[in-house]
């Protein structure tokens, strides 16, 4: 009796080999990617019906590590995994991006995407091998998935550029690139370099999506082998009829709504636009509230697109080149070492810097053979009254610690080393009104803070 199927696929001149149908045999879709020592398990699941009510896509990846993968016994006194590592979150982030667009919209079933660790040498990167597993146990599986995906990480060393660099090659390297995409094109570039130009970045990008092509050929050969047949599911979509009534009906409505260039002025109009379509529906509007909603967002989406591609003009009437009006201010706390507030347009972010003894660095229990420290951290929060909202505050979230590690990455290349500035640096960036993009406000905040 065979037990599981075993296939091997070469990346960037390393062999990785992919087991299937031994183990976790109540998941929907499973396999184990290895790689060297390297070991990631990966299970998927997916809910029998809809979840009720539901207007998004609820897809829940989680990146789970485990100490004994390197073979150490976690810290603290029950000496057992806690909540997730920064890291662990940004990984589940990077195998979140590349496969939620490759789900039909109106497809509402919950699906969960779990990785394992299992076994982690130094060389050999988890996080790759949590991608390509995440989108082999999709594509074999009877969840409706557009897949496969491929993932790579790319480094560059003296001029030449490495797939799935090892931990020396990955210290010298000037890029460190993760990528994931399709046969057809790149889904998700997450990536922190040493001040290289845009020309050697854009050829590291498609030096790894050549492989990438690769990866994809060769998981359609796994899922052709023992990949499920895809289950039939409900997938929701607008009432056509409903549809076509109500952008006749607001079609012109729509046109005045974005006519007005104020944000808080065309949302008041949107509002009065939307109660008097509510109205007009009146007869429909229990059994069909759903659609006529999607129906008017679907067409404000349509308009607002249309007058940026064929007239150039967005929504707050400004060109497709112009920015927000920008002001800023520096050393506005006198007992901070370091303050600065940014705004750009109704975006606006507080920033503060701290700097610390080498004692103070932060200590991280990750999987690696032992703690690892940082020197320069940042750190970002946007509570609930940044967009107007009324509710409780909570402790940081997945996008919270994904945006602080994106402002974190983007500075830490140009931080003096620890032989010039002896000290430990911390940046904290509280968002203070949001109205787009935070996290690249964050990043200039964090610049004039530290400056």
């Amino acid at each position: 009796m065979e037990l599981g199927k075993t296939f091997h696929i070469t990346v960037g001149g390393r062999d990785f080999t992919i087991e299937t149908g031994k183990y976790c045999g109540q998941a929907n879709g499973h396999c184990i990617v290895s790689c060297g020592e390297t070991s990631v398990m990966v299970n998927t699941t997916m809910a029998k019906q809809p979840r009720p009510g539901m207007d998004f896509f609820p897809l829940g990846v989680d990146y789970e590590e485990k100490m004994y993968a390197v073979g150490r016994i976690p810290g603290g006194y029950k000496r057992r995994e806690g909540r997730p590592s920064d890291k662990a979150i940004i990984t589940s982030r990077l195998i979140d991006r590349p496969i939620r667009p490759l789900f039909e919209k109106g497809f509402y079933n919950d699906v969960a995407v779990v990785a394992t660790p299992l076994s982690v040498e130094p060389d050999v990167s988890p996080e790759v091998l949590a991608m390509m597993g995440s989108s082999i146990a999709l594509s074999i599986s009877d969840i409706p998935f557009a897949g496969p995906t491929g993932s790579v990480q790319v480094a560059f060393v003296d001029g030449k550029y490495i797939i799935n660099p090892t931990v020396e090659e990955r210290e010298k390297s000037l890029i460190n690139l993760m990528l994931a995409g399709t046969e057809e094109a790149i889904l998700m570039v997450e990536a922190g370099a040493k001040e290289v130009s845009e020309e050697e970045m854009l050829q590291a990008i498609l030096f790894g999506h050549e492989e990438i092509k690769k990866i994809c050929k060769e998981i359609k050969k796994i899922q052709k082998a023992v990949g499920k047949k895809k289950a039939d599911v409900e997938v929701y979509h607008v009432d056509a009829k409903v549809d076509k009534d109500v952008r006749k009906y607001a079609d012109k409505l729509m046109d005045k709504v974005l006519e007005e260039f104020d944000r808080h002025k065309r949302d008041a109009k949107e509002e009065e636009m939307n109660e008097k379509v509510f109205k007009h529906f009146a007869d429909i509007l229990e059994e069909h509230q759903k659609d006529i909603v999607n129906s008017l967002y679907n067409l404000k989406k349509e308009k607002v697109r249309a007058k940026i591609t064929e007239k150039g003009i967005r929504p707050d009437g400004r060109g497709t080149h112009e920015v927000r009006p920008i002001w800023c201010e520096t050393s506005l706390l006198p007992r901070v070492h370091g303050s600065a507030v940014f705004t750009r347009g109704e975006t606006q972010v507080l920033t503060t810097c701290t700097l610390g003894t080498i004692s103070d660095m932060q200590e991280i229990e990750g999987l690696h053979e032992k703690d690892e420290v940082k020197r320069y951290m940042h750190q970002y929060n946007m509570p609930p009254y940044t967009t107007g909202e009324a509710r409780p505050l909570k402790s940081p979230g997945r996008r919270e610690i994904g945006h602080g590690t994106l402002a974190e990455r983007a500075l830490e290349a140009v931080i003096p080393s620890y032989e010039e500035f002896p000290y430990c640096i911390r940046t904290v960036s509280d968002v203070l009104s949001s109205n787009g993009s935070t996290s690249q406000a964050s990043v200039c905040g964090s610049t004039l803070s530290l400056m």
